[in-house]
Order: structure tokens, then sequence, then C-alpha cells
């Protein structure tokens, strides 16, 4: 019988020795564990998400009160404590003696007999003292010393989002990056209309949503858009009704404002040159019909494979999907695009909460890196767009040099124009700055990713 707490500490082992080359870890594991009770693999998901998007307020609690600090731990107590420490702190469920004497267990288990005694002793401690840890004074350097801590987000990345949002902005953005998320799909709504032979939306998702939550299934109606629903404590969304037959995808609300904005009609050609993970490319393939055309492509052959399975199972045949690197400019779809998707390679910070990795690997370093590569797709796609035609440019980051910016130099230095996009919105959504082409949508303000989206018209020749 596998030890649950045991998968947990070769995972987060597994992270600390190569946080960068491990993104996809966790999602392996669970499946190679999928055999396990639903429970237990909620709890390992749990558990190193967890010690990953707390991981300096953990750091932080444990120095405090050990006296071998973390980086000086060997990195199989330094994970075994970690994981001691998340349950104690954030996991009311489990019983503070059960965190403390399972992890004296694997630590004996894994011949740290000596060190027994250290783990019980630093961990009770924590257990007794854990309401009265002392963070950093809120009232020091703006903040951003208890912003960094008790969020666990790098510093430099507080100073620049309260230098641009203010404090209470900033604040409100990290706390819904350590909030439970829901898993939100989009309908596939020519798919669902065709096979309950109706035309009223508003009521076959109304039956869609009861049917699923007849299924087990934790669902509601997002109220951003009507096509949108929302899954929570959902185990396998490949077991619920409809998967199948290609009802739904997965897809945030924020990245599907993009086809929402650009507003495709049908018979139009649509180019994707950055697709992955192909919520975009299948959104626009319903959108213009089986007269449409949507090319879709992707560096990576393994990520278009994935666009290929999910266009079949939603049953969308306009799709033509090839790797191709978006940095390199192909003569043959000059002029050829109604609507071109530039959904370029970005930072991520608009979707810390569902990646934490992220805030442990981004470099003030990396985000000009990729600045210059943004604008290096840009140059080499832009001319896909026919005049008279319209880009989309987005990112799900919150970076000005990344949008804001990058917008500026796309209109300074290409032939595009700015297109007022505030009755392309959904009502509930007001953005002044949806007048001058774009909006940046942060973490959490409309129950959304952190997103940035722009439509910008490219100019017809004189």
């Amino acid at each position: 019988m596998a030890n649950i707490r045991e998968i947990v500490l070769n995972i987060l082992i597994e992270y600390d020795k190569d946080k960068a080359g491990k993104m996809s870890l966790l999602k392996d594991s669970l499946e190679k564990y999928d055999y396990l009770e639903t429970r237990d693999k909620a709890f390992i998901k749990r558990v190193v998400d967890g010690c990953l998007e707390r991981q300096t307020q953990i750091d932080y609690c444990l120095d405090q009160f050990s006296k071998v600090k973390v980086q000086k731990m060997q990195p199989l107590i330094r994970s075994l404590m970690r994981m001691g420490t998340y349950q104690i702190m954030f996991m009311d469920q489990v019983p503070d003696s059960a965190a403390c004497n399972e992890a004296v267990k694997l630590a004996d288990k894994h011949k740290f007999s000596g060190l027994k005694g250290f783990v019980n002793g630093v961990l009770r401690n924590i257990s007794r003292n854990k309401e009265n840890i002392k963070y950093p004074d809120k009232a020091i350097d703006n903040g951003c010393e208890y912003l960094s801590v008790f969020y666990s987000t790098p510093k430099w990345l507080c100073e620049m989002w309260v230098s641009e949002y203010g404090y209470d902005r900033t604040e409100s953005i990290l706390e819904f990056f350590l909030q439970a998320r829901p898993t939100t799909i989009r309908l596939n709504v020519p798919k669902l209309m065709e096979m309950n032979k109706a035309s009223d939306l508003d009521a076959l998702v109304d039956a869609y949503v009861k049917e699923l939550n007849e299924a087990g299934a934790v669902a509601k109606r997002n109220p951003v858009l009507k096509y949108a629903v929302d899954l929570e404590k959902t185990d396998n969304i490949r077991f619920l009704p409809g998967f199948d037959e290609g009802l739904f995808t997965v897809q945030d609300v924020s990245s599907m404002l993009v086809t929402e904005v650009a507003d495709p009609k049908e018979g139009q050609t649509v180019i994707d040159v950055c697709a992955a993970p192909g919520g975009k490319t299948l959104h626009a393939a319903e959108r213009v019909g089986v007269e449409g055309r949507v090319i879709s492509r992707d560096l990576s052959d393994r990520k278009c494979d994935i666009i290929r399975e999910n266009a079949e199972r939603l049953g969308l045949s306009n799709i033509e999907v090839e790797a191709f690197d978006a940095r390199i400019h192909d003569g043959n779809l000059e002029d050829m695009a109604d609507i071109l998707y530039l959904d370029v390679p970005c930072s991520g910070l608009g979707i810390i909460g569902r990646k934490s990795d992220i805030k442990l690997n981004t470099t003030k370093k990396g985000l000009k890196e990729l600045a210059d590569l943004q604008w290096e797709i840009v140059k080499a796609a832009y001319d896909y767009v026919r005049p008279g035609g319209i880009l989309m440019y987005s990112t799900c980051t919150v970076n000005k040099a990344e949008n804001e910016a990058m917008i500026d130099r796309i209109c300074k230095e290409l032939p595009f124009d700015r297109v007022d996009i505030t009755d392309a919105l959904p009502v509930r959504i007001d953005k002044k700055s949806s007048k001058e082409g774009y909006i940046q949508l942060l973490p959490g303000e409309f129950g959304t990713d952190g997103f940035f989206i722009a439509k910008l018209l490219r100019r017809k020749e004189k």
C-alpha cells in the first residue's frame, strides 16, 4: 500500500533539486498514482502545491524555530520539514500530532534516525506557536518585505506591483493567488445546439449544468460569459458527461475573452501562431464554422498533437495544426489572416495561482529577455494580417513591459491602429482602457486569471 506522505516527500525532493526543470512533475505523479482514492490524490496535490506556493513563508517560520537554517538542512530533511510545517499551519483537517508523528516516521525510514528528535522538536514547537509567528513589519519598505514573506512572492515582484498598483491592490492579487480556484470549462456551443436540436443557449447551459451536478460534479454558471461553467471538486474531467462527445474544453474565462473580443465571423481565416494549449484555436474554429479556416501553430510537436486530439474530440475539421517556430517569417501566410492571434510566450505572472513554480523561477533579467522574444515574434508574423484585418495580442501576465509597452511599440513601428473594444466586452467588465484598444485583467479582478488583451487594426494601403 502506497504511503501518501512519502509520495509527497519524493515529489518535493525532486522539485527542490531542480525547480525549473520539473514543471510537470506533480501532474505526472498524479497520473502514475491514478489508482489511489480521490481523497489521497487530493491530499498529494494539496500538500505539494501548498509547499511550493508558500515556500518562502514556510522557510521563514522554520528559520524562527530551528537552530539549523532551512538552506543548511539535508535535502530530504528540508523537504520533510516543509511538508510537516505546511500541514500544521494550513491544514486544519490534519491533526498537528499526525503531521509531527508521520514526519518522524519518514525520517527514521530514510535512515535519519539520529534526526528524529530534531524533526519532532521543531515541528511541535511550530505547532505550539503557530498563532504567534512574527512577520516583517508592514510599515517597513512600503510593506514589500511583509508581502514577500507572507505571500511567498519575490520581493522585487512585490515592489514592481506596489509601485504600479499600490499596496492594497497588490495584496489582493497575492491573496487571490493562494485561494482555491474552480476549473472553468468553455462549452462547445455549436455542438451543444446540434446535439440538443435547440438554439436557446441559456436553457441549454442550465440543463447541462444540472446534468453535471447530477453526475457528482459541483458545477455552476460563470458570471462573466454565458457559455462558461465553473467546476469544483472534480476528480477527472474525462469522466464528466459530455467530455467524449466534445461538449466542452478546459479554458479560463480570461482566455475566452480573446475570441470574444476578436469576434471572428463565419467563413473567416484565423491564424494562431503560438497556439498551445489550444483553447483560443478551438474557440475560433467554432466561431468561423465549416466554411472558415484556422491555421494553428506551435513550436512543440507534442503540444500540436494535443491540439489535434482536442480538435477531433470537439468535432472541428476546419483546423490545420502545424509545428512551426513563430520567430521565423512564413511568406506563404502574408496577408492571409482576417484575424491573427499573437498569444506570445510571456512571464505568466497572471497565472501564478495555477502554476506556483512561476514565482520561484521568474527573474528581472528573464522579463527583459521575454520582451525581446515577443517583439521578435511580432515582427515575424504581423504581416500575416491582411490590410483591414485584426491582430489580437495577448499574454497571461501582469507586466507593462510585456503588455502596454509592447502595444505602444507595435502601433508606433508597424502599420496598426488601436480598436475601441468597449462594446465587445461583457457588461460586467468595465475597463477605461478598452477605448484605447486593450484591457489588463488583474488576477482575481473578475474571478479570472491575470490577462492582457489588445485588438489592433492593420491599416489599409493608401
